[in-house]
C-alpha cells in the first residue's frame, strides 16, 4: 500500500472540526490549498457566500466574476449556466490561485480535483472542509497550522462511507 493512502488507493480523508475562529478557518483553508496545489489539476469556486465577502477579498471576488463572464465567451461554459457557479480556476496561474485562496474560506462551495477525484471541498461559507491527503501532505499541513498557532487537532479522520453493492 502506498504511503498515506487508504486500502482502496485513495488518500486519507480529513474533515474540519468545529470551534475555530473565522481567522483560523481562513488560514486552514488556505494552507490546505497550498499543500495540495502541486497535485491539483482542476478547481472551481462559486461566487456566492452566505455572509458578506470580507473587504480584503473584494478584489478577488471581482476577478472571479470576470472569470465567470469570460468562460461563455471562450466556449468553456454555456451562456445559460449561472455565471457565478463553478467558475474554473487555473491553479498553475498565481493570480487565479490567489483568487481561490482568498475566496475558498468564504464561499458556499469550492472544489479541487486530482486525476478526476476530489481532494478538496469547502462548503457552507467556510464552516465545512473535507480533504483527501497523503500522509506527507497531512504532516506538512499540520506543521504549517501549528506554526500559525492553530491546534493540530483541527482535523479528524472522515467517517468511512458505506459502499452500496
Amino acid at each position: 500500500m502506498a504511503e498515506g493512502t487508504s486500502d482502496d488507493g485513495r488518500g486519507r480523508e480529513l474533515v474540519l472540526q468545529e470551534g475555530l475562529t473565522h481567522a483560523h478557518l481562513a488560514h486552514v483553508h488556505r494552507e490546505a490549498l497550498r499543500v495540495l496545489r502541486s497535485g491539483i489539476d482542476t478547481a472551481h469556486v462559486d461566487a456566492y457566500s452566505d455572509d458578506a465577502w470580507p473587504p480584503e477579498t473584494l478584489p478577488s471576488y471581482e476577478r472571479l466574476l470576470t472569470l465567470g463572464k469570460e468562460a461563455p465567451a471562450d466556449g468553456r461554459r454555456s451562456r445559460r449556466d449561472d455565471p457565478g457557479m463553478a467558475i474554473d480556476i487555473d491553479v498553475s496561474d498565481d493570480e487565479q490561485f490567489g483568487v481561490l485562496l482568498d475566496l475558498a474560506p468564504h464561499t458556499i462551495h469550492a472544489e479541487a480535483r486530482q486525476g478526476g477525484r476530489p481532494v478538496f471541498s469547502a462548503n457552507d461559507s467556510g464552516t465545512s472542509l473535507w480533504l483527501s491527503v497523503t500522509r506527507r501532505q497531512e504532516d506538512e499541513l499540520r506543521y504549517r497550522l501549528t506554526e500559525l498557532g492553530i491546534p493540530a487537532t483541527v482535523f479528524a479522520e472522515a467517517p468511512r462511507r458505506r459502499r452500496h453493492k
